[in-house]
């Protein structure tokens, strides 16, 4: 991964997105295209969150609404609206949601996050998401679990 940032000045439309889902939520990849920055808004009711892990690309979570739980640093810490986690390449992470709904932006830097995503909401389509699969995505997209 580069630590250069790199995009195309535009205005993307709000309404232009491709909507992709998982069991618990669902994501708008709003910015795919133009360089390594990429936005993505995703509603959850994940109450669990995916496990503990790092990438190699940069990442910032912005609490829109409703509650969500990060995990960094090694501990869980709550937070509402406004609310926003920064993450360094390397650095284990995870949300949650506990309770409602909520609703969230990440944008990554150098992340081919989208193919990432489009990939694991494949696995859950076809009914095919185990852990083994789930893992074995995550491992081709430089995805680690902590530990």
């Amino acid at each position: 991964m580069s630590d250069h940032v790199h995009m195309t000045a535009a205005i993307i439309d709000g309404n232009d997105f491709e909507t992709i889902r998982y069991p618990t939520d669902d994501i708008h990849l709003r910015v795919t295209e133009g360089g390594n920055v990429q936005v993505v808004e995703f509603e959850s009711v994940d109450r669990d969150g995916p496990p503990a892990h790092h990438h190699p690309w940069h990442e910032i979570e912005y609490v829109i609404e409703g509650t969500v739980e990060f995990y960094v640093n090694g501990q869980w810490q709550r937070g509402g609206r406004g609310t926003v986690q920064m993450l360094p390449p390397g650095a284990a992470h995870s949300v949650r949601v506990p309770e409602g709904k909520a609703r969230l932006l990440m944008i990554t830097i150098g992340a081919p996050y989208d193919g990432f995503a489009r990939d694991l909401s494949a696995l859950y389509a076809a009914g095919e998401a185990n852990l083994a699969s789930i893992v074995a995505t995550a491992n081709r997209w430089g995805v680690q679990a902590e530990g």
